[in-house]
């Protein structure tokens, strides 16, 4: 028999960015995105604004949500999941303790436009084979049929640290940021999910409803998928959507999430039960784009309810603030230096800035930037700031700056290092290679 569990929770969705007050010790988000109010004119096609999420219903009315002793919702006075607060703790979780069927993905982004390195004999395809391997940027997901998911970083190379999490369930529209080990929380509100992966920050972009068509049916990890291109005002997405019926209302989570860095509202009636994105394109309004993977999707019949527990007991509410993201290279020197067989017996560069050994990678840009070395993602360097990276041996290689997402991604420059290089100011492309 059904137990019934009623709880009370009064969440509304903030219409602007985090609120002001820091959090001591913890890195603190940089201000407000420059993104977050800069956005282009919805496509003539696309189909009108969603009126606010429940934004008739005030804090105070109590919105009442009613689950079985799996955690499955079963109803709601407001009729439809309510929106994550930024600025509200969540109340404890009440997901009883035991094992949920479901499935579980390995899955990764994929830079687009990746340039190759030189041809030179001094170039070392086991060391370079070996630095893709580690900074490939995985994810390991966890869908569970009644309705929850949990989001592991498993890569040095994301933009969150390696043992970072989002988690999510089916009442509740947005995604917590849990610190590795589970010791804090912060709540990422409907919309913000682009600005915490792009920008290492928590804004919320304004959501539309977005346009939906379907492209055609597929194959893919052996499960049958409709191929579906979703637009709205910042892009175009296009989904391969798997017919998983293991993941039963978890997939929609992971639909929501892939949507809502689209900018496309979580209530779009793309995500249904038992359907699992495997495969995913953006393509932004302004050029660029970034692709996701699924690489496995095994069914499981034994995750733990406490692995998905929003938020786990052990977490604290931090109200500003994100997990330490990886302040230097995404590579040790011994694995950058594996990427030469030899150094090239080059002249010492003529810029005074430029290092004796490795680079310093200059950001001079208002947005997070990533290096790409010989194609590989090196280090990510935040806005107006600096990074020094020893380990590479002289010679000459492919560099690359982009954003995480591609929304600006530059053309490739062949330079020698040791060498200062620049992105963004005065020195806009100076690459003083020598």
């Amino acid at each position: 028999m059904i137990r019934a569990r009623v709880a009370a929770v009064g969440l509304l969705l903030a219409a602007g960015c985090e609120p002001s007050p820091k959090q001591t010790g913890d890195p603190v988000d940089a201000g407000a995105s420059p993104n977050a109010k800069i956005l282009p004119a919805p496509l003539a096609n696309e189909a009108p604004d969603p009126d606010p999420i429940d934004a008739s219903i005030p804090p105070e009315a109590g919105v009442t949500l009613v689950s079985d002793d799996l955690g499955r919702l079963i109803v709601s006075e407001s009729g439809q999941p309510s929106p994550l607060q930024p600025a509200t703790p969540l109340p404890e979780d009440t997901l009883t303790s035991r094992e949920l069927a479901g499935v579980t993905l390995e899955a990764a982004f994929r830079f687009r436009d990746v340039p190759q390195p030189v041809k030179t004999p001094e170039v070392a395809v086991d060391g370079l084979r070996a630095a893709q391997e580690l900074t490939g940027l995985t994810w390991t997901i966890d869908l569970a049929e009644t309705g929850r998911m949990r989001v592991e970083f498993t890569s040095h190379a994301l933009p969150l640290p390696l043992g970072a999490e989002l988690r999510a369930r089916s009442d509740l529209y947005g995604e917590i940021a849990l610190w590795p080990g589970a010791a804090r929380y912060r709540v990422v509100p409907p919309g913000a999910l682009r600005t915490l992966l792009g920008e290492r920050r928590v804004d919320v972009t304004p959501l539309s409803a977005g346009s939906a068509r379907p492209v055609g049916e597929g194959k893919r990890l052996g499960y049958d998928v409709r191929k579906v291109e979703v637009n709205a005002s910042l892009g175009t997405l296009y989904v391969e959507l798997g017919k998983v019926p293991e993941a039963g209302e978890g997939g929609p989570l992971l639909c929501r999430a892939l949507l809502s860095i689209l900018g496309v509202d979580p209530r779009s009636h793309e995500c249904v039960a038992g359907e699992v994105p495997l495969f995913a394109a953006y393509a932004w309004q302004g050029g660029g784009g970034i692709g996701f993977e699924a690489t496995s999707a095994v069914r499981r019949a034994d995750l733990a309810s406490t692995d998905l527990l929003m938020p786990p007991p052990s977490a604290a509410y931090a109200a500003s603030g994100l997990p330490s993201a990886q302040g230097s290279a995404f590579l040790t020197r011994d694995q950058l230096a594996a990427l030469r067989t030899a150094p090239l017996p080059l002249p010492r560069s003529v810029d005074p800035g430029a290092p004796s050994e490795g680079f310093i990678a200059v950001n001079q840009t208002d947005a997070l930037s990533y290096l790409l070395v010989d194609g590989i993602p090196v280090v990510a360097v935040p806005p107006m700031s600096e990074r020094y990276v020893i380990g590479p041996p002289r010679g000459l290689y492919v560099i690359q700056w982009r954003t995480f997402l591609g929304e600006s991604i530059e053309p490739p420059q062949t330079v020698e290092l040791p060498a200062r290089l620049v992105r963004g100011g005065d020195d806009a492309g100076g690459s003083d290679g020598g």
